[in-house]
């Protein structure tokens, strides 16, 4: 049996010490249990680990599943000749094509896929249990223990009540960075007046007359619809709706279309607000889209998101800071783990408004009256034909904190970079580094930043990795 505390008075209250059990002694232990998180445990687990992946939700996958986030990113470089994304991401893709649970945008395979994300779940779960992952859901990492400069013990909470994992070395793959930042580690949030990138809100629509809404040009009845004031608060509706087909069904698709401005979701009463005005605005869209697009007049909902997709909270400060340079010119780097081409992708913090830097040199805004701007950020007004960027290893790699690394959107970069890094893709990259380098370090008794590049290299190509330029 618990046993019950004694109130205290004033603004504070005086938790009494207590004995936690530890529950686990792993070598490697993942916080989160997202696409970077899962990368990370799977790679740790086949580097020879001992490993235990943390996860607050019922199933892993965080924006893939819980998020209803359905895209993810190419494997492809710009010139859509060479594959620069390999490893565990191209292997996810292969396990849910096994189940018809994918699709590309291109014929050649080589553009973007649309997941289902039911099926997700279950590959998630497939790949955990074949590496032989220790997984522990509805778990919140909530505190850590330090001893000196690393980090003896993660401290969980969850149905069984406070309990303690000791690992040789810990994974920070909450995507807020909380390990990090609960050990001490320096983070940064948002632009220079600390303002982030608003979340959104996926959701499934069902009931739609498809052929009817491309006859009638439905991409262009959406804006029509949506470009006005919502009338349950008379502000401006705040986002530019998009959409992915079902990958079953011709009367079904999924739309990110609510966005709440002003958001730091490592507040529990900002994020609270964030979903809850979600859901509201969610209902005004799909009121707007019945009334007004035709094909859309049974619309009905089939799904709303677990939560709210969060773009943007803490950053780490790690031993490198990715600048928006290295995305633009496709900078190179001797610690190499990570490739991408997804776009700088900056959404308004405060109002409408998008900016895409792609990274063959054209710029796309989207403006805050709707209307569309294309044109070059090159300063001779000319295309590049740079194939892809890269991400270093130093990213992962916090200050002051010899046995923790992170994965996924709270890698080491600036707000700019960040808009281009934090998609599933380039997580899932960084995960699977993490993991492996972890293995490593553990194994080796190494501290994070001790770890030679070359040995990173030749475990990663034993994962099925490789980089541009690396030796």
């Amino acid at each position: 049996m618990g046993t019950a505390l004694t109130a205290n008075s004033g603004p504070f209250v005086v938790v009494p010490a207590e004995k936690v059990p530890v529950v686990s002694e792993v070598d490697v232990l993942v916080c989160g249990g997202g696409p970077a998180g899962v990368c990370a445990a799977v790679a740790a687990a086949r580097r020879g680990a001992r490993v235990m992946l943390v996860e607050r939700y019922g199933f892993f996958g965080g924006m893939s599943t819980a998020g209803l986030v359905v895209i993810w990113h190419k494997l492809y470089g710009m010139d859509l000749e060479t594959q620069v994304i390999r490893g565990l991401p191209e292997e996810l893709v292969e396990r849910l094509a096994r189940r018809n649970a994918v699709r590309n945008s291109r014929p050649d395979g080589r553009g973007h896929f649309t997941i289902d994300t039911e099926q997700a779940k279950l590959v998630f779960d497939e790949v955990i249990l074949d590496a032989g992952v220790t997984p522990l859901l509805h778990t919140w990492a909530s505190n850590v223990i330090l001893d000196g400069n690393r980090i003896d013990t993660v401290i969980v909470q969850n149905k069984s009540g406070r309990q303690a994992i000791r690992a040789r070395f810990v994974i920070d793959a909450t995507g807020d960075a909380d390990i990090a930042a609960r050990a001490g580690v320096p983070w940064e949030k948002g632009d220079e007046r600390g303002l982030m990138q608003p979340p959104s809100l996926c959701f499934r629509l069902g009931g739609l007359d498809m052929e009817r809404a491309r006859r009638e040009e439905y991409g262009k009845r959406l804006a029509e619809a949506l470009n006005k004031p919502m009338d349950y608060n008379g502000q401006e509706y705040p986002n530019f709706l998009w959409t992915a087909p079902n990958l079953y069904r011709k009367d079904e698709m999924m739309l990110a279309g609510v966005r709440v401005t002003e958001i730091d979701a490592t507040d529990s009463s900002s994020f609270t607000r964030a979903e809850m005005e979600g859901r509201r605005q969610l209902e005004w869209v799909v009121a707007q889209l019945r009334a007004h697009v035709p094909g859309f007049e049974q619309a009905h909902i089939v799904d709303i998101a677990t939560q709210i997709g969060i773009r943007e909270t803490r950053r780490v400060v790690g031993e490198y800071v990715l600048q928006e340079e290295d995305v633009l010119e496709g900078v190179r780097f001797p610690d190499v783990i990570a490739q991408g081409t997804y776009p700088i992708d900056i959404h308004n913090p405060l109002r409408r408004g998008i900016i895409f830097k792609e990274i063959d040199g054209t710029m796309r805004e989207i403006l805050e009256d709707g209307s569309r701007r294309h044109g070059y950020w090159t300063e001779d007004g000319r295309p590049r034909d740079t194939v892809c960027y890269q991400v270093p290893y130093r990213c992962l790699v916090p200050k002051n904190r010899s046995n923790l690394l992170v994965a996924g959107r709270c890698i080491s970069t600036t707000h700019e970079s960040h808009g281009a890094t934090r998609v599933m893709v380039n997580c899932m990259q960084f995960g699977q580094a993490a993991g492996v380098a972890a293995a490593l370090c553990a194994d080796g008794n190494l501290s994070a930043r001790d770890l030679p590049t070359e040995r990173l290299h030749e475990a990663l190509a034993e994962q099925g990795c490789s980089f541009l330029g690396a030796t």
